[in-house]
């Protein structure tokens, strides 16, 4: 039984409304944090300094500054200025590699050596504890480098 081209496009404005539907309810649920996600920085011990395979940034009176070769300068320091995260009571599994984070905190005397598994969204601390990055989050945590550096 063959549909008349009234009925495709009834089915497709249908099928289209239904992902447009989808997509929304998909988006405000990532979109928003989890209750128990806090800052990692606040007021009192912002970020000062940042290392990640060889780039880093620094926050000098008030402005960020790149290691020469980053192209994503601004997305990057604000993405881990502004990075909240959840903790977790176990080990989580993992199957990326760690990424080796050196964090300069203002207010700290000694750097913090922190493991990032970017794939997953996981951060473990010097003390070993884990914590998830919400997805909303992840997607500026490493730099876009120029390879012609």
């Amino acid at each position: 039984m063959a549909l008349s081209r009234k009925k495709w496009n009834t089915i497709i404005i249908l099928a289209s409304a239904m992902m447009i539907a989808v997509l929304t309810f998909i988006d405000s649920k990532t979109t928003q944090l989890p209750a128990d996600a806090m800052p990692l920085f606040d007021s009192e011990l912002p970020l000062k300094q940042l290392q990640i395979n060889g780039q880093s940034f620094v926050n000098n009176q008030g402005q960020w500054q790149c290691s020469d070769d980053v192209l994503n300068c601004k997305q990057w320091a604000a993405a881990w200025e502004n990075i909240a995260i959840s903790a977790l009571k176990t080990e989580p599994v993992h199957t990326s590699a760690a990424i080796k984070i050196i964090l300069f905190i203002e207010n700290i005397d000694e750097a913090q050596v922190w493991l990032l598994f970017a794939e997953e969204g996981l951060l473990q601390s010097p003390g070993f504890n884990w914590y998830q990055i919400p997805p909303s989050l992840r997607t500026d945590l490493l730099p876009i480098v120029n390879v012609q550096s």
